[in-house]
């Protein structure tokens, strides 16, 4: 016990939240022996066997639990003391914010630059993707996510709802407008069961579907081009042109904001997250 040191320890956060060595090598910028040798002196200096070697990869031992919690925490403290102990770099941090691509084009980006003119030392990385990154593995700082999660991470705050609207051109509005048969454009299969191509379906039928495109931005530009009638966020259409009509049932989508304590307890992520917050209250409001 008496060999253990800390940046052994960096090592096997690593390992424990990518799993893999490579990964882990990737994420330090060592190479693969590395990694590799610092486990093993570490595993010697406990006495423990702190990981199982399978063919999907390295996963935790009881003992490798227990000592991720507390390693954990001593990350946190560590990563809290060096920010309040430098003042010259405590807005020089990159925040990584993960999102589904419209929230970043219609929502994030553009109302994000007030923040950065303010604190010009600020970075940002947005990730831009369906994947529900994981925060406890720090996947990402902040995620954006349009429903709250089975297992929830540390800090979970909804920041309100996104309304869905019928959107299309001028002929396929007025078929709308009649009740007549129009044509759909919606998601792929793979994400049929999101209640926004539920309502398509059950609406205007499957064989309404003429174009599929996981992009809203995509969906958006189908429409425009006369394809038909895409079911899209209200905040990605421009309010002062009729092409659009709020559906008989309402449908929306919960809008949350995950992080870690970590995320909550640096000073330059916390005014991303208290940005957020604001923008999400102030576009959703409108």
């Amino acid at each position: 016990m008496n060999n253990l040191n800390w940046d052994d320890l960096k090592f096997f956060l690593a390992l424990h939240e990518t799993n893999t060595v490579s990964k882990a090598a990737e994420r330090l910028n060592v190479n693969y022996a590395t990694v590799s040798r610092r486990i093993d002196r570490l595993e010697d200096a406990l006495k423990l066997k702190l990981f199982d070697r399978t063919q999907d990869g390295f996963l935790s031992t009881i003992e490798g639990h227990v000592l991720y919690e507390k390693a954990l925490e001593m990350r946190e403290k560590v990563d809290a003391l060096g920010a309040d102990l430098s003042p010259e770099t405590l807005f020089n941090q990159n925040t990584k914010i993960s999102m589904v691509p419209f929230l970043a084009e219609h929502v994030v980006i553009e109302n994000l630059a007030p923040l950065h003119h303010r604190f010009p030392k600020l970075r940002f990385e947005i990730e831009t993707s369906t994947r529900n990154v994981n925060i406890s593995k720090l996947e990402a700082d902040i995620a954006l996510r349009l429903e709250l999660p089975e297992k929830g991470e540390s800090i979970c705050k909804k920041l309100g709802d996104i309304t869905y609207v019928l959107y299309g051109n001028d002929y396929w509005i007025d078929r709308l407008e009649k009740n007549e048969n129009v044509n759909v454009i919606t998601y792929s299969t793979a994400f049929s069961h999101l209640p926004e191509c539920q309502y398509l379906i059950e609406r205007f039928g499957i064989k309404s579907i003429k174009l599929q495109t996981d992009s809203i931005s995509a969906q958006k530009k189908a429409s425009e081009a006369g394809f038909g009638v895409a079911l899209i966020p209200k905040i990605a259409v421009d309010p002062n042109l009729n092409v659009y009509r709020e559906p008989a049932k309402k449908i929306s989508r919960e809008v949350w904001m995950l992080t870690s304590k970590k995320t909550a307890h640096s000073t330059a992520k916390k005014l991303v997250m208290d940005e957020l917050i604001k923008i999400f209250q102030h576009t959703l409001s409108l």
